[in-house]
């Protein structure tokens, strides 16, 4: 399709309030997402009640904007119990799509309504055209892609599936990919699948390389990435075909909404972008504004390192700095029309020692010199004098310095009144008839151009004016009437006046008459296709899953597998009472010969494929198909797409989420022979699921260092090269052993993969040998240990303790006693023996 004559596409804002909702519809969203009450990735967003969805709904569709549920968190086996009642209220609501990552609850709301419309959220970690396809049998209509995905990947997807393709293009970005980061649960006992993310990664940390700390690094904030704004890439998007673009930003303010919703509204429009365009993008917040993945992988522009917080635009740097004044050399990006403003807020920083002050700005001057002395021709660096307060020291200003306009309330002045001022609204242009003749009723037609017309007929009949025809004087009335729409969400554009002559109007009449027209024409804007929800027929799904599955538990021998990230960790487990040996190798690394030596020890020798498929990584499930491993173990939808096909006995692994019966149901039948849960899940709801499922088809691991996030963004090369992406990095991932320290005082394993991906392990292993008596009985027969980075002695050491414990041979005390006694930095119970639920500030 030419470039010239395909759609334009959707501009998606993000909804926290009320007041974000107006201010992105009177900027130029096309489209808006808001939270399901209690049931979004926002935990902390303001909870509307179904009513006030509802309004917002019919809001935003009077405008012809369409509204987008969010739902993207992962529903565990109690609450799914009682959502059927929940979501055919919702669906009732006529909501134009809801946003998902649960499987479980796609399945449920597929049943409850067949026509709703579903996407699938970017926390479902859909980065591949067969991650996509595989979504979209489960009857989604839209998936929003992973945000690590350059334009590239991004093109090859849209030209291999059919589905609509949504794309993040502006707000914060996450170190982790979405749905698979574990640092808040792992760190604070927030789960960010559950809305509750503590922006772990915006912490500082400290760098340890072979056991000593590393302080040749500016990198503090070592994952904390910059912000995203591709308008410089924006036109890249709309060739390649995408239907969505997305802002992210619920829990933004209004003011920036309205910023970025017209900055994008104008440059679709093809408008050219001026500096005041910009500047409110930045100031309003911003951790500096970069293209993100969409250029592909650059670790040193990606992640500044020196700050994680909001800094605003960048202006310049300190050149002087004299008594009540700054001396700042502009940035030449910096614009006549984006300079500060009296009473803006101006951070001055040097991040190397830990630096900082901020002021109110009191006056500013630019000014050129040459030679250090005042230019009139205009020679010479740009500078900006700059005024404060007396309340201001500038004596904590030193040359040097970086400078920053973070704040403006002149700007959010300005943005404001684009939404509440009624007179800056825009409106839908309508045409009205109004006709009739004495002794019948009076009517009006009003006309939403093309789409739309309702006709309104008075209570009463017309009676002849007792002084004589009205004249004119008719059409300066109902001008006036009939006008009056700046409270809705329409302008009078054009009015014919057919009523015979002699008639009495009065204005009363005109005004009831233009009341009920409007309210018509709302109604026939909100039309909706029939959805007619059905909660029986979701709990009808439940129960066919729920009691369709159920095996009684059997005394079976318990299946054990080790899985081992090194080929030298094999030969430790020679002779020990084990069944399976899973290889999760990193890059470079042959698994011919280990998959061999594997199974000369008697054991089935199993291969993990990464956790994210992205376009152009086939060589790695094609190396599966290659050596045909007696079994794989399946992290992600894309490489099940790939895998289930192939004859290879397929395991699932706990990145594929699954968290209920219905998503463990449908997983398992795209061929899977075992599945292990979510992370996400305690205890509690653990032993609720096995209540629902069969138990002898879950795996769980026993023993692990939890992944706590696993990101595209190598921090390895950020902190240690200078190397932008692989191979300019000189793989330095291969050459040390690297700890991340965090704010408690505990160490993390920094690890990549074969992709050059990185995951940052907990240093505390967890384990879940108590739990060992209760999985038993509930059915459950296979068990996983995992190591890391252990020598070949303590590997065994480990397998054994579990080993004999599993096989009934040593206590479950005896045994927890001998692994705490392995382990560098002690033995954790870890999340899933954390009863407790972490409660936000919002009053439910």
């Amino acid at each position: 399709m030419n470039s010239n004559t395909r759609p334009s596409p959707e501009l998606l804002l993000p909804v926290g309030t009320r007041e974000m909702l107006e201010a992105a519809v009177a900027n130029g969203a096309d489209a808006v997402y808001f939270g399901v009450p209690h049931w979004n990735a926002r935990g902390r967003t303001e909870d509307f009640s179904l009513e006030d969805v509802g309004e917002m709904i019919r809001y935003a569709r009077v405008r012809g904007v369409r509204t987008f549920l969010a739902m993207n968190v992962l529903v565990f086996e109690r609450e799914l119990r009682e959502l059927p009642e929940f979501l055919a209220k919702v669906i009732s609501l006529e909501p134009d799509a809801f946003i998902i990552q649960d499987i479980g609850l796609a399945r449920l709301i597929r049943a409850i309504a067949p026509t709703q419309e579903i996407h699938a959220s970017t926390q479902m970690t859909l980065a591949s055209a067969e991650s996509v396809n595989l979504a979209a049998k489960l009857g989604f209509n839209r998936a929003v892609l992973a945000r690590e995905l350059s334009l590239k990947e991004i093109a090859r997807i849209k030209e291999a599936t059919p589905l609509e393709l949504e794309v993040f293009i502006h707000g914060a970005l996450c170190v982790s990919y979405s749905g698979q980061c574990l640092t808040s649960e792992n760190f604070g006992g927030r789960s960010a699948n559950r809305g509750q993310c503590a922006q772990s990664c915006r912490l500082p940390y400290r760098i340890f390389v072979d056991g000593k700390e590393y302080r040749d690094t500016d990198a503090q904030y070592l994952f904390s990435p910059h912000d995203l704004c591709a308008l410089p890439r924006l036109g890249e998007l709309e060739e390649i075909g995408v239907s969505s673009l997305k802002v992210e930003g619920r829990l933004k303010s209004p003011e920036y909404v309205a910023a970025v919703a017209s900055a994008y509204r104008k440059a679709l429009g093809r408008i050219p972008l001026e500096g005041k365009d910009m500047a409110p993008l930045e100031v309003l917040f911003s951790r500096g504004l970069r293209t993100g993945w969409l250029d592909g992988d650059n670790h040193q522009e990606l992640v500044d390192g020196t700050f994680s917080n909001h800094h605003g635009m960048f202006l310049g740097t300190v050149v002087r700095v004299e008594r009540g004044c700054v001396v700042v050399e502009l940035d030449e990006n910096v614009l006549a029309d984006m300079m500060p403003r009296p009473g803006d807020g101006i951070l001055f920083e040097e991040p190397r020692f830990a630096q900082s002050a901020g002021a109110r700005l009191y006056a500013s001057q630019v000014v050129h010199e040459y030679k250090g002395k005042p230019s009139t021709r205009g020679c010479g660096p740009q500078l900006l004098k700059m005024e404060f307060g007396r309340d201001f020291d500038t004596r904590q200003v030193a040359r040097g310095m970086k400078v920053y306009r973070n704040d403006s309330p002149a700007l959010e002045k300005e943005l404001r009144k684009t939404f509440t001022d009624r007179e800056q609204a825009k409106r839908i242009p309508v045409k009205m008839e109004l006709s009739g003749s004495i002794g019948n009723v009076l009517k009006l037609a009003v006309y939403d151009v093309p789409r739309n017309r309702v006709e309104i007929e008075s209570d009463t009949v017309l009676e002849a004016a007792k002084n004589g025809d009205m004249g004119d004087k008719l059409r300066d009335l109902a001008q006036k009437e009939l006008s009056g729409l700046s409270a809705t969400a329409y302008s009078l554009r054009d009015l014919e006046i057919d009523v015979e002559r002699g008639a009495f109007i009065p204005g009363k009449m005109l005004r009831t008459l233009r009341q009920k027209a409007i309210e018509a024409l709302d109604n026939e804007r909100c039309k909706w296709h029939e959805l007619n929800p059905s909660a029986n027929a979701g709990r009808a799904l439940l129960n066919s899953v729920k009691f369709g599955t159920k095996v009684a538990p059997t005394a079976a021998r318990p299946v054990i597998s080790v899985l081992v990230r090194s080929p030298e960790q094999i030969p430790a487990l020679e002779g020990l009472d084990i069944d399976n040996v899973v290889m999760d190798f990193d890059w470079g690394v042959k698994y011919d010969e280990p998959q061999e030596q594997i199974r000369e020890l008697g054991f089935r020798a199993g291969m993990a494929t990464l956790r994210i498929h992205k376009p152009g990584e086939s060589h790695y499930l094609k190396n599966i198909l290659r050596l045909c491993p007696d079994f794989a173990l399946v992290r992600n939808l894309g490489a099940l797409s790939i895998l289930k096909e192939s004859g290879i006995p397929l395991a699932g692994d706990y990145s594929l989420n699954a968290a209920n019966c219905l998503s463990y149901d449908w997983l398992l039948l795209q061929g899977l022979q075992t599945l292990h849960p979510s992370w996400d899940l305690n205890s509690t709801q653990l032993f609720d699921l096995l209540d629902d499922i069969d138990g002898s088809r879950m795996e769980l691991t026993l023993h692990q260092y939890m992944p706590a996030f696993h990101s595209e963004y190598c921090a390895f090369a950020r902190a240690l090269t200078t190397g932008r992406r692989f191979p300019e990095c000189g793989k330095i991932c291969t050459q040390h052993k690297v700890e991340i320290l965090d704010h408690k005082g505990e160490r993390h394993f920094l690890q990549s993969d074969a992709e050059c991906r990185n995951t940052l392990f907990v240093g505390k292993p967890q384990s879940a040998l108590k739990l060992l008596p209760d999985l038993r009985a509930a059915g459950v027969n296979h068990f996983r240990l995992e190591m890391l980075q252990e020598d070949a002695a303590t590997v065994r050491k480990k397998a054994l303790i579990y080993t004999q414990a599993i096989r009934g041979k040593i206590s479950i005390d005896e045994a927890i006693r001998l692994a705490g006694v392995e382990e560098k930095y002690g033995l954790s119970e870890g999340q899933l023996f954390n009863e407790s639920v972490w409660h936000d500030r919002k009053k439910v």
